[in-house]
């Protein structure tokens, strides 16, 4: 979701041109990796700085991919894609860690295969110069990538920053493993390249489930949930601000809709011109688009007012209700909003009973009306 540091560089910077100067930055010293590990594998037959090269090459079509990605991700709204194509991006991140996924499995297999026939091999002095570099390499990369995944919002690069580290520590594993064998003769290598190649496997599955989980309707961070609640509840007219949905339509077209209570007595024009501002500013600020659906704060009606009442004495005597947030009157039927603890009800049975909990306890109050009740879940 929206970096803090994104929202207040988001007028001064031109996104596109970042992520593609990125991406093309990290392909140039990923490709140099590349070529000087594989110079080193022939001069020294070594599986674990094989398994280093060819994690470097997936790389460089991490980086290509990403460049491909950030075009197509910018591409304008159509008729076919009304909200714009900016999912592409979380598309890229699924393909970047695909293609580790598939490094890593192919390393498994060479590694047990050189387990069981180990080989001799030599390690020049210069090989323990050349690996010390590109682990400096990498943690420049590292930190690069990082930097720029916060300054532009950008989840594909957040992966290739965490990728980035798991070299790291490839690399330095390696390179202790190269000195040990280099100096005591003992024939690690292949084991080393084993190691390796199951740490990839599972840094692509935790990028997996990351990008995934945001595709299938990942919710806002709480440090955002909490700023949107800040910011729009700091204007005057506005009050309990909840029920906030979002939709991702990629880091640059995120919806947020949320109910907000405006007192009752105002105009209609009035409360439009409130929702309105409201919108824009924090829209911009949060590079965000925000809509608000209003609820009434208070009512005329004396009867409301009652079932409010008795409403809040239900909700002290429930824990797993947390507040009333709507009462429309329909008739002899009252319609409510209430929200409840959705970490610990989760079983529309429960939904159900806690339902006709509420509904008895009204009725026993309000027995000429009919009640009916929706609840909404807090994480």
């Amino acid at each position: 979701m929206t970096d803090n540091k994104y929202k207040k560089n988001i007028g001064k910077i031109n996104r596109v041109n970042e992520l593609t100067k990125t991406s093309v930055l990290g392909l140039l010293s990923n490709l140099f990796l590349f070529m000087t590990k594989v110079l080193m594998y022939f001069f020294t037959g070594s599986m674990s700085i094989l398994s280093e090269a060819l994690n470097n090459l997936s790389d460089c079509s991490s980086s290509i991919i990403s460049i491909m990605g950030v075009k197509f991700a910018q591409k304008p709204n159509d008729k076919s894609h009304p909200y714009g194509h900016g999912r592409i991006e979380y598309l890229i991140t699924l393909v970047i860690s695909g293609m580790v996924l598939v490094v890593g499995g192919n390393f498994v297999y060479f590694s047990f295969k050189k387990i069981i026939h180990p080989q001799a091999l030599n390690y020049p002095f210069y090989t323990l110069v050349l690996l010390f570099l590109s682990l400096l390499v990498k943690i420049w990369q590292s930190g690069f990538y990082l930097k720029k995944s916060k300054l532009l919002n950008s989840l594909a690069l957040k992966a290739q920053s965490k990728d980035s580290l798991s070299d790291c520590l490839i690399t330095s594993v390696v390179l202790i493993g190269v000195i040990i064998q280099k100096f005591t003769g003992l024939k690690i290598d292949s084991y080393i390249g084993l190691l390796v190649a199951l740490f990839i496997i599972y840094t692509a599955i935790e990028l997996i489930n990351q990008t995934i989980s945001i595709l299938i309707g990942k919710g806002l961070s709480e440090e955002l949930r909490q700023e949107i609640i800040s910011k729009v509840s700091s204007y005057e007219g506005i009050s309990n601000v909840h029920s906030i949905i979002v939709t991702d339509f990629g880091p640059e077209n995120i919806i947020v809709i949320l109910d907000a209570e405006i007192a009752y007595n105002l105009s209609l024009e009035e409360a439009h011109n409130i929702v309105d501002k409201v919108e824009r500013e924090v829209s911009k600020l949060l590079n965000i688009k925000l809509i608000i659906h209003t609820d009434p704060h208070g009512s005329a009606s004396k009867l409301i007012e009652q079932i409010r009442k008795k409403l809040h004495i239900i909700i002290r005597e429930n824990l797993n209700l947390y507040s009333v947030y709507d009462i429309v009157n329909d008739g002899d039927t009252f319609h409510i909003e209430l929200d409840f603890n959705g970490r610990i009800i989760r079983d529309e049975n429960a939904k159900e009973e806690l339902k006709e909990t509420v509904v008895k306890s009204l009725k026993e109050e309000f027995p000429d009306y009919n009640f009916v009740i929706r609840l909404l879940a807090v994480f």
